[in-house]
Parts: C-alpha cells; sequence; structure tokens
C-alpha cells in the first residue's frame, strides 16, 4: 500500500467519524432517507447481537445484504420507538486511500410509545469502510455488545 500522507489520513479519518455520527443521529431522529445514504448498495449488517451479548438463536435472520434493505431493515425496527445511540472511541484503521475499518464503542436506550425502556446495551460496531463518489459509506457492519439490559432496571 502506498504511503498516505498524515494530513489526507487524518481528513479521513475525520470523515469517517462524521459518517457513523450521522447513522446514529439518522436512526434517533428517524431520518432514514439519511440513514439510507451512509450505507454503500452492497452493504451488510449483522444485528444477531442486537439484544443480547450472544448472537440471536435465529442470527441468519438478524444479517441484512443491501443499503436498501438494510436501511428497511432498520426503519421497522426503530420507526414506532424512541432511541438514544451514542458513538466513542473511534479506532479508525486506513487500508488505504479508499478503504477502512474501525471499531467504535457504543451506547444506546430504547423505550416503547408508553416510555418504558424496553433495552440499555453497550458494546462495539465492528465495520469496514469504502470511499465512493458522494464520500465514504459503511460496507460491512457487526455489532457486538459487553452487557444488555433488556427490559427496565
Amino acid at each position: 500500500m502506498p504511503e498516505i500522507d498524515p494530513v489526507s489520513r487524518l481528513i479521513a479519518i475525520e470523515e469517517i467519524k462524521q459518517l457513523k455520527a450521522r447513522y446514529f443521529r439518522c436512526m434517533d431522529t428517524k431520518d432514514f432517507v439519511g440513514l439510507r445514504k451512509v450505507f454503500a448498495d452492497d452493504a451488510v449488517f449483522d444485528a444477531a447481537c442486537a439484544f443480547s451479548i450472544d448472537p440471536a438463536e435465529d442470527a441468519a435472520n438478524w444479517i441484512h445484504s443491501g443499503g436498501d434493505h438494510i436501511a428497511a431493515f432498520v426503519e421497522s425496527s426503530v420507526a414506532p420507538l424512541r432511541t438514544v445511540h451514542h458513538g466513542h472511541c473511534h479506532e479508525i484503521e486506513l487500508l488505504g486511500e479508499n478503504e477502512a475499518r474501525g471499531v467504535i464503542a457504543m451506547e444506546d436506550q430504547i423505550w416503547d410509545a408508553d416510555g418504558a425502556r424496553v433495552l440499555h446495551g453497550m458494546g462495539h460496531y465492528h465495520e469496514t469502510y469504502r470511499r465512493e463518489a458522494d464520500g465514504w459509506k459503511i460496507v460491512t457492519s457487526r455489532i457486538s455488545r459487553l452487557h444488555v439490559i433488556v427490559g427496565v432496571e
């Protein structure tokens, strides 16, 4: 891999951080058109650990392929709920001028329509990214959990 100059490296890392921030904001504000734009057309999203530390028994049903399908899955999952997602401690590694991977620590809380908290979780997103003509996109995303509280504490 050719050496990437330090300024270009820092700009790329910041653009990827902004991409992930948009993902969280669009999900929480229910901007599903904006959410679709963060994913590559050929993206794969693995949410098998969305509700637990261990993958769901039907883990294959929680893996979604294609940007349109991923955005529709997220919309159907969170549209009726109030969600708050925080991402922090971004570890981004550039693999080339147009490819990167990262691990982003996260915390999320989800409430139902009546205001009862249904989930409070902590963990990481493990992702790969690609720079396309209109900017960086998420290519693969997998949730891992360190701690999950389902229901009210």
